[in-house]
Parts: C-alpha cells; structure tokens; sequence
C-alpha cells in the first residue's frame, strides 16, 4: 500500500498499541528488504502473527487473507479496510492474481505458506500458493521467522488460545527477515529450509542460552515448588520440583568437594537417583556422563 487512508493509519496505530501492550519485538535483517513490490512468507504461529510482523516491517503489509476468515462478521470490516485479499483455496486464481498486482504496483505482499496456525509450535508443510503469486509478479520472496511466539497467550500452546495466563509482559519476541529469494528458486523446500534457518539463527540468539543450565535448571524448579517434577519409571513414585532442588543442591556440595574432575560418570538405571544425580552434578558445574549401566562388561 504505498498511500494509506486515515482508516488504515487509525487501524495500524491500534494494532500497534496491542501488540506493543503484550509484546516486545525486535526485527533482525531488516536490511534484506528489498526495494519495491515483494513477497514476504512467514511462519504462522499466534492469532497476532500480522499484527506483530507489521510492528516489525518499516513498510505496510498486504496480507493474503483465507476467505473463511475474512468473511466473519466482526473481522471483515477490518480486514477490508486494510486491503487484505481473501483467498478460497479450492478458486484461487482471482486472489493470486489480485496478490501479484499489488507486488508488481510496489506493495509488500505476505503468504502465510503453512495455510493454517501451528498447534505444536514446529514448522508444518508448506502450500505452493505463494510459488504461483511469485512467478506470476516476478516478485522475490522473503523467507521471514517469528520467534518465541509460542508460548505467548494467542498461541495453541496448552491446548488452548487466550484463556491461559502469560508467562510475562511484555513478551520478547524476534523477528528475523532472511535474504531475499529469486522466484523461480523459491520452492518449498528450499523456503522451508530457510525458515528452519532462521529459526536455528534465533534460537542461539536467545538470552537463556548465554546462561549456565544449572541456573537455568534453579529458575524453572523454584517456579511452582510443589509440582511433580519426576515420576519414577521403576517404583512409579513422584518428587516434587522443591525435593528435587533440595536434594540435587546437597548432593552437589559433596560432588565439588570429593571430586575435582571436570567429568564424573553417572551409572544408574533410568529414575528418580539418576535425574538427582544429573542434576547434582550440573549444580557441582561439573559435566555429567551418563553410561548404560545394562551394558556390563560387554562396554569395555
């Protein structure tokens, strides 16, 4: 959209202030945009997933829109003063064409490629859809990943959308745009493929990872001390979170103070012992070795 009614700027600026009020987004690659008319292909992981991407994007987004949503009483209103294309899978001759115009006019144009919202929080398989809009624009594709999104309250993750509590406010969420692809070599795999690598690039950005796991493993046992951490696969017995950080924190003192290697062996079955003793070891900032205690003799 290269000029925006006040309509569509009152509606950016709200959906702004939501997204901003449960989020805090930061875009990566932003200079993998290119100038003009192209596609961007997100994966699709929340109900917000566009508000979010267009906080990201210093430019207005067209969305390609399924038709059975557009169509809803409370959302078409919206949907079409932002100038979204309603898309019906089985006749999409119309909206593909009506998406390659608005790229070839100038205007970004997004594809959800997945056709539907994650329920696990991977990556599912990937429409050809946005492979006709392409090549009937000449346009180039943008692979783009929205990460930590899972999780958040507008994801299925649980089971359910909206009615679990947020884990915290505001949100951190990135946004990775990738380097943009040639239409003719933007299938999907290699799509999909560049969607996992941007997601692997996020991921080692996380700041949880510049963490040592011990503390790590202190902040998720503290939260909810009385829950059931392990059940025991031999005795079928419990150990609450608490119990388990308690003994794991004792058991650590004795390791640092008997032993001064970097590694110590753990030999024992899978059960309650053993993740005590994991954990104990990775509190002791010590790495665990973990041998299989069945195999005897034959090991050596």
């Amino acid at each position: 959209m290269t000029s925006m009614s006040r309509t569509q700027r009152a509606l950016y600026f709200c959906g702004r202030l939501l997204v901003r009020a449960f989020y805090r987004v930061t875009a990566l690659g932003l200079d993998n945009l290119p100038d003009g008319g192209f596609l961007l292909v997100p994966n699709h992981i929340t109900w917000v997933d566009a508000l979010v991407l267009q906080l990201a994007c210093p430019r207005p987004i067209r969305y390609v829109i399924d038709q059975e949503y557009y169509h809803r009483p409370i959302l078409h209103p919206i949907l079409r003063a932002l100038g979204c294309i309603p898309i019906n899978i089985r006749h999409s001759h119309g909206a593909v064409r009506a998406a390659a115009e608005k790229a070839v006019a100038g205007e970004i144009v997004c594809v959800f490629p997945e056709g539907q919202l994650e329920r696990t929080g991977t990556l599912l398989r990937l429409q050809r859809g946005y492979e006709l809009i392409a090549r009937h624009a000449n346009a180039l594709v943008v692979p783009v990943w929205l990460d930590q999104l899972w999780g958040s309250i507008f994801s299925f993750q649980g089971g359910k959308f909206f009615t679990k509590f947020p884990k915290r406010i505001p949100y951190p969420v990135t946004i990775a745009f990738g380097k943009p692809l040639e239409p003719k070599a933007a299938d999907v795999a290699t799509v999909r493929e560049e969607l996992l690598k941007l997601g692997e690039s996020c991921f080692s950005r996380r700041p949880s990872l510049d963490r040592h796991l011990a503390e790590e493993c202190v902040r998720g046992l503290k939260r909810r001390p009385f829950a059931t951490a392990v059940i025991d696969g031999i005795d079928h017995s419990k150990l609450s979170r608490s119990k388990l950080l308690g003994a794991a924190a004792a058991f650590s003192r004795y390791l640092r103070k008997q032993f001064s290697d970097e590694r110590i062996a753990i030999v024992l079955p899978a059960s309650k012992g053993s993740m005590v003793a994991n954990l104990a070891v990775t509190l002791a900032n010590k790495v665990p070795v973990d041998l299989n205690f069945t195999m005897g003799r034959a090991a050596n």
